[in-house]
């Protein structure tokens, strides 16, 4: 009888998620670099990502792979979505180049009367013996349970960790994903991709003591007077850590000025007082500035404000004009981040901008490597200025049809070179054979045509002062 009623259940629930309503879609993007200088038109690069999804009842299946000159690159599976007052997501990742598995990450919450009570697991690499050497000395495993209310203007977050460092703050920001992987891929142009997982608090393993508890932390977001106030505290296995008030945008009485971050922090032997300011800019029709604030003395004493870059982007004609100029490559990021125990995610601190080799906006480089740069053996140079143009139209046969010109100059033939092992920048003089009539270090066009509703062509052409034409890229991107 037992068994009649499972096997009955077990019908009643595939006849409903069969008959849900259900999609499979997902996207396949492939790229071949040639080197057009040689006769023989050798492949210098290949780039291939197919991403598929089945998304049935808001919960998604998803299965993802990279494929480089180098073969299988990565491999990463994923499921996500809500059931009622349920919400899940689920990550398990591959790397096919060692072979070896690279973490299973798993996250749960659910929404009872007001209140988010979420739960974090997950099989993780961890560096046992010594943290800066970067080598993975095994895998551990990681627990964390959570809950997060709020009564009135006051928002209440409390959580407890095994083996796992602090993410409450990242969950009280960003909801559930913050606290979790966000494995993907960055394609730029045809000229520029690379593979990319942004691995979140959840992947750093806490080994330090030799009990199943960690870190207990509390977040209390709550008004005073004229602004809100974040309090956090936080308690490890060893103790008592800190506690930290911290405000955000605070109005000083100037206009065009306010102090983004003021934050206090108590530990057990010392008061530390960090604060970052930041210049308030209004509307900009189409001029878009990038400012610092200069200051000395701990911060007590503004000695100025440095415009970082300048960027200006407008539409004439059909097409967008773009033109940009970067007067210093450090530019402050700023961040809404605590004091987390991981060393790696504090912040703010200086980021290096660059131009993106489509579009003329900035990226930052450490993230996302965007950015137009020309090889000159070991180094490499980027430019501090862009002038170009993108027009779109409808094709012939569907789609749209997408044209654009980059050229990229330098001043005073200096820019900053930046070491490929790590974000330790220096700066580099450029010889003259590097550049071209007025500082002209390379051009960069693109063309991307759609032949069909879900399908497009693309191609693309470098030119340098230094290498003349380098190489062509063909590919094509299909979305169903």
């Amino acid at each position: 009888m037992k068994r009649a009623l499972v096997l009955s259940l077990f019908v009643v629930l595939m006849a409903a998620f069969m008959g849900s309503a259900q999609e499979f879609k997902g996207e396949w993007d492939s790229v071949l670099k040639l080197n057009i200088t040689d006769p023989a038109l050798p492949t210098v690069g290949f780039y291939s990502f197919l991403d598929t999804q089945y998304v049935v009842s808001g919960f998604t299946l998803e299965a993802a792979t990279i494929v480089t000159e180098l073969g299988l690159v990565n491999v990463w599976f994923e499921g996500y979505g809500s059931i009622g007052a349920f919400s899940m997501w689920s990550l398990v990742g591959f790397d096919p180049t060692t072979p070896e598995f690279v973490n299973f990450e798993n996250a749960v919450e659910v929404s009872i009367a007001g209140v988010d009570i979420y739960g974090l697991f997950g099989i993780l690499p961890v560096d046992m013996s010594d943290p800066a050497d970067g080598v993975n000395d095994g895998f551990g495993t990681g627990f964390a349970l959570g809950g997060i209310g709020t009564a009135g203007d006051i928002r209440i977050g409390v959580e407890v960790t095994s083996n796992l460092y602090p993410n409450l703050w990242f969950v009280m920001l960003y909801g559930l994903n913050g606290a979790v992987s966000d494995w993907t891929y960055t394609y730029c142009t045809s000229d520029i991709w690379y593979a990319d997982w942004q691995v979140g608090a959840l992947a750093a393993i806490q080994t330090s003591c030799d009990t199943v508890f960690s870190y207990l932390t509390a977040v209390v977001e709550f008004p005073i007077c004229c602004a809100d106030i974040f309090a956090m505290a936080e308690f490890s296995c060893t103790g008592f850590d800190f506690l930290s008030f911290l405000a955000k945008n605070i109005d000083i009485g100037i206009p065009w000025l306010n102090i983004y971050e003021l934050g206090i922090t108590y530990t057990v032997d010392a008061k530390v007082i960090d604060f970052t300011f930041k210049v308030v800019t209004g509307d900009v029709v189409c001029f878009k500035p990038y400012w610092t604030i200069v200051t000395d003395d701990g911060g007590i004493t503004l000695d100025g404000i440095t415009l970082n870059a300048l960027t200006l982007s407008c539409d004439v004609g059909g097409c967008k004009i773009f033109w940009g100029h970067i007067f210093d490559f450090d530019q402050m990021r700023y961040t809404g981040w605590m004091w987390p125990t991981n060393p790696s995610l504090t912040g703010p601190y200086m980021d290096d901008y660059r131009f993106d080799a489509v579009g003329g906006g900035l990226t930052r480089l450490h993230v996302a490597n965007c950015a137009f740069s020309v090889l000159d053996g070991e180094d490499r140079y980027y430019p501090n200025e862009v002038f170009g143009f993108q027009c779109d139209e409808d094709s012939c046969c569907g789609g749209l049809f997408s044209f654009s010109v980059n050229n990229f100059f330098t001043t005073n033939l200096i820019v900053l070179g930046v070491d490929l092992t790590g974000p330790h920048v220096t700066s580099t003089t450029l010889t003259d054979h590097a550049v071209g009539i007025f500082g002209w270090m390379g051009s960069y066009v693109e063309l991307t045509a759609g032949i069909g509703s879900n399908i497009s062509v693309v191609g693309g052409l470098k030119v340098t002062a230094l290498n003349k034409v380098e190489f062509i890229t063909m590919g094509f991107e299909l979305a169903w």
